[in-house]
């Protein structure tokens, strides 16, 4: 959930107070390869939603052409044809590993570096990302910086995200583009278990990879299995 001061920024597109974010989910899941991940998935609300009732397209002027250039990109009309921004989990981003094992208590502490330019440039597949994004169209996105600074209650943290977008949908492959996010305050909605593990794997994979496994339990309420903090 979101709640309504909770936003995220495209700097110099035609709306700079940015846009409401109408839902946010924050979980993870097992990676029997490496450990532990978070994913986030986030819908905005619609890009003129806060706009004055009846007001009619622009010509692009209240873009930053430096940022957005002086095509399409930069009229609310293309972004009103394209609704909202959705951003969504390829792989999610890692957390903690048996080396260096997850502590919730630390997060404040962390900013995670998350889809480097210079690693992007040897993948293969987008689906390797920790993000896939709809902006103006399938875009892509990477260069992410992902912090929680703020502690609110176990398992409830702020949360700060930026990253990088190139325009992938129009054939430009370059990070030109930049986004931000302020999430006040987002629950971990817990860890879910891969079919290819059974109970007994991810128990064993957990515990190594997160510093108290106490704090979580197995859930079995629905089709998906998921480590859920305890109550």
């Amino acid at each position: 959930m979101s709640s309504g001061d909770d936003r995220i920024w495209f700097p110099g597109n035609p709306w700079p107070d940015g846009h409401r974010i109408a839902r946010f989910e924050w979980g993870g899941r097992l990676d029997p390869d490496v450990g532990l991940r978070f994913t986030f998935e986030l819908e905005s609300a619609d890009y003129d939603a806060d706009d004055p009732p009846g007001l009619e397209d622009d010509d692009g002027d209240d873009g930053d052409d430096d940022e957005w250039g002086s095509g399409f990109e930069s009229s609310k009309t293309a972004w009103r044809n394209f609704h909202r921004c959705g951003i969504t989990p390829a792989m999610g981003f890692v957390v903690g590993t048996p080396d260096e094992p997850l502590d919730f208590e630390g997060l404040p502490d962390r900013t995670f570096r998350v889809d480097r330019p210079e690693d992007v440039a040897r993948l293969d597949d987008e689906d390797d990302l920790a993000f896939h994004i709809y902006l103006l169209g399938h875009d892509s996105v990477a260069d992410h910086h992902i912090r929680f600074p703020a502690v609110h209650a176990p398992f409830e943290f702020g949360v700060e995200w930026a990253g990088r977008i190139a325009l992938t949908y129009i054939g430009d492959e370059e990070l030109r583009h930049t986004f931000q996010v302020r999430v006040g305050r987002a629950a971990f909605r817990g860890f879910r278990v891969p079919d290819e593990l059974d109970d007994g794997a991810a128990d064993r994979l957990l515990t190594a990879c997160v510093r108290d496994a106490s704090l979580f339990r197995l859930s079995q309420s629905t089709a998906t299995r998921r480590y859920v903090p305890t109550p």
